[in-house]
């Protein structure tokens, strides 16, 4: 095969991988310009209550049902304390894993930001929040970085 030929099927291949490139579908458009018609559902916890120790003590009951979350201390700093009816959010990150969030506003007018990584499989959370943010409570913020164990799941 000549130099010539070569370079001629060289240059074929090239114009139809551009020909072809040119006609792919644009980039996902991200920030202001987004699809907006993207629907994920975020209750994916309702009709679970589960019970959980974080290694520093702390225990809470934590029950979700219709788009809220109420919870409850049990042990440790945050026994006595509770929230009631405070929408939350549930992603599925994968079977039995689940990322949850809630903003609770607290009878000092400040706000705890929590998020907790729930393993139903392996019978684990994790708590990375924001406590104690605003303007209103005496308390300095406070980030919660920290792991725990699931005692008890009830699923209706």
């Amino acid at each position: 095969m000549s130099t010539g030929t070569i370079l001629n099927i060289a240059a074929a291949f090239s114009f139809a991988f551009m020909a072809s490139a040119a006609q792919a579908a644009p980039p996902e458009v991200r920030g202001e310009g987004a699809r907006t018609d993207i629907s994920v559902p975020t209750a994916l916890m309702d009709g679970t209550k589960i019970m959980y120790t974080l290694v520093d003590g702390q225990s809470f009951e934590v029950t979700f049902e219709k788009g809220v979350v109420n919870w409850r201390g049990l042990a440790g700093s945050a026994k006595g304390k509770f929230g009631r009816n405070v929408s939350y959010a549930a992603h599925k990150l994968d079977n039995g894993v689940y990322r949850v969030r809630w903003n609770d506003a607290r009878m000092d007018d400040d706000f705890d930001f929590i998020t907790l990584l729930i393993d139903l499989n392996k019978q684990t959370v994790f708590d990375c929040s924001l406590l104690n943010y605003g303007d209103k409570s005496p308390a300095k913020p406070e980030v919660r970085f920290i792991p725990g164990v699931i005692h008890s799941v009830s699923r209706s």
